[in-house]
């Protein structure tokens, strides 16, 4: 075998992650491209998911088009971490076009608490009661924004199916949590992002 070949074939085998932005957010400057170094420096091949610059009105408009392309993104091998809206469109994604994915991480999901994802094996939602943005995000009509990112997943059958609600300002293994955006504050991720890599490595 070629050193070339040796190569292709350790990147090929490396598990890959596609990390999934929420809205307001400039090309490049996501706060979710923070985790990127946490999965690099476990072994993950990681892919950041990018649609520029949304609002919250525009969501009406872009997210279905940004779904569709996500869909044709992702293999059902992958991980996903998804914050606020990008949420919504992993769920967009599973629902209209059939994606599916291994294990899927929603750190604050902007998105119907009694929203499922039935394209992912295994779930974890991030949420705790200080966020205040989720929570007026259900005021949105027609649109899957919700309270998931305040209350967690409060569907029954959601969470027999592997939806894990991890409530981040009362967790025992967690510095606590409160907000919307705090979970990438300089003095919460670095406690915060190994964890939550963890999480994904038990599923690799």
């Amino acid at each position: 075998m070629s050193l070339i070949q040796a190569l292709h074939d350790a990147v090929a085998s490396r598990p890959r992650v596609v990390l999934i932005h929420g809205i307001y957010a400039k090309e490049g400057t996501s706060h979710i491209r923070q985790l990127q170094p946490f999965f690099e420096a476990a072994g993950f091949e990681v892919v950041v998911f990018e649609y520029g610059f949304v609002s919250a009105i525009q969501t009406y408009i872009r997210n279905p088009g940004i779904a569709r392309r996500l869909a044709a993104l992702v293999r059902p091998d992958d991980h996903l971490v998804c914050h606020s809206n990008g949420a919504t469109i992993a769920w967009l994604a599973m629902k209209k076009h059939g994606m599916c994915s291994l294990k899927v991480s929603l750190i604050a999901p902007a998105l119907d608490a009694d929203k499922v994802l039935t394209g992912a094996t295994w779930t974890d939602v991030y949420h705790n009661r200080c966020d205040h943005v989720v929570w007026v995000a259900r005021l949105f009509i027609r649109h899957a924004w919700g309270s998931m990112g305040r209350d967690g997943c409060t569907n029954a059958d959601g969470i027999r199916q592997g939806m894990c609600n991890i409530d981040v300002a009362n967790h025992a293994g967690l510095p606590q949590i409160c907000g919307h955006l705090e979970y990438f504050e300089p003095h919460i991720l670095p406690r915060f992002a190994p964890w939550l890599v963890r999480r994904h490595m038990e599923r690799v």
